[in-house]
């Protein structure tokens, strides 16, 4: 465990500022790499320019996207949680732009994990006017077990 805190003025001036933008395209390919995925199968995939594509077609947005890296902190991550949110549906054949954003950084010191640092993150997916379709946001956390505890109980 750190004697002070990692989180410096530089660390939190990465909260709040968005990546210039990236382009991604819904394709036909993307849909069938989520439904393989998802569903274990692509039969049925949407063909249409056009059509209302399902919205766990954004995880595989996502991947082509590649949001810059977090800070190289502490020697372990783990993924917490993944949150997906829709304004209109996606379809095929649309192209978005991607602005990624640190929205929030927290520490915490002792516990299971030992010392820890969160960071929410954030993907808005935006339409050729503008609007935002949709947002791809993830809690990660980076600790160092070093300094963990016993809490008890089961994981």
């Amino acid at each position: 465990m750190p004697d002070e805190s990692l989180l410096t003025d530089e660390v939190r001036a990465l909260q709040g500022r968005a990546t210039p933008m990236l382009p991604v395209e819904v394709t036909p390919r993307a849909v069938q790499r989520a439904m393989d995925v998802y569903l274990g199968h692509h039969d049925g995939a949407p063909t249409e320019p056009g059509a209302v594509v399902p919205g766990y077609v954004l995880a595989a947005l996502d991947s082509e996207s590649e949001p810059p890296p977090l800070p190289n902190l502490l020697p372990n991550s783990l993924l917490i949680s993944n949150e997906w949110s829709f304004e209109r549906p996606l379809r095929l054949g649309e192209k978005l732009d991607v602005a990624y954003r640190i929205t929030g950084i927290a520490e915490r010191f002792g516990g299971r994990f030992g010392y820890s640092i969160d960071f929410r993150t954030e993907d808005e997916f935006i339409d050729a006017s503008g609007a935002v379709v949709a947002r791809s946001a993830r809690n990660m956390m980076l600790y160092d077990a070093s300094g963990a505890r016993d809490e008890g109980g089961e994981a």
